[in-house]
């Protein structure tokens, strides 16, 4: 494997890690030299990083990471191992999650035998002997990709120009932040999570309070006042008798 060289590559590295800070992977890889070489590159651009040997260990570790709730981003596999091939390994890890991300290392010239990954979905190898420049443009790719995803998924568009980023908290008009302040934010973000639904006065009273806001009926109609104010095409609307909902504008 080539080996790192931190000034000419400092500017892939440093992008790369925009979107592997908050991603986690796991590498499969039996050769002790490149597995190792490997692990110490991904530990310095990933937040975390589980390592085998074989694919046994690789699914076991994949299935215990289910188990917690969690997942990986990204699966890194080698194919030609003992116990498990990574074929196998992703045939096991497409049965369970058909949408997981798998890049995988190949010294395979076979085109028969790669067209078998490309009929799982997997669309990314890294061919053997590994090269590091080439290594960080495929993970580049991947990771934009997933990156993307996860924005969009964390994207709620309230009408054609405004939208909610739920990650951030945050509300957006033609891609400028609108400034809320805190209670503001609770407010907007009780009502989206009733989008199209009516909300009572009662129900984000109550809900400021789980955010520590000790809030009056009356303060409520103040601060929905407000926030109305600074949002454009009356997003917000009263409920006779109940209290407000936000209705998606398309």
């Amino acid at each position: 494997m080539e080996t790192l060289n931190i000034d000419r590559d400092k500017y892939k590295i440093n992008k790369l890690k925009n979107y592997t800070k908050s991603m986690s992977i796991l590498m499969v890889e039996d050769y002790e030299p490149l597995h190792q070489s490997l692990k110490k590159i991904l530990t310095s651009l990933f937040l975390n990083v589980d390592a085998a040997f074989d694919g046994e260990e690789a699914l076991s570790l994949y299935r215990d990471k289910l188990k917690s709730s969690e997942n990986y981003d990204i699966v890194l596999s080698d194919i030609a191992m003992p116990n498990m091939n990574g074929m196998e390994l992703s045939k096991a890890i497409k049965n369970i999650n058909p949408t997981q991300n798998i890049v995988i290392l190949s010294a395979h010239k076979d085109a028969n035998y790669l067209l078998e990954f490309l009929n799982l979905g997997i669309r990314r190898f890294i061919p053997k002997p590994v090269d590091f420049n080439f290594l960080l443009d495929e993970l580049s790719l991947v990771c934009l990709a997933i990156y993307k995803e996860n924005e969009l998924s964390n994207i709620i568009k309230l009408s054609e120009s405004i939208y909610f980023n739920t990650k951030e908290k945050t509300l957006y008009e033609d891609k400028k932040e609108i400034i809320l302040n805190s209670s503001e934010k609770l407010i907007l973000e009780v009502l989206i999570l009733a989008l199209n639904q009516s909300v009572s006065n009662d129900e984000i009273v109550n809900y400021l309070y789980l955010f520590s806001k000790d809030v009056s009926l009356d303060n409520v109609r103040k601060l929905v006042y407000k926030l109305r104010q600074k949002l454009p095409h009356e997003l917000i609307q009263n409920v006779h008798g109940i209290g407000y909902r936000i209705v998606q504008q398309f």
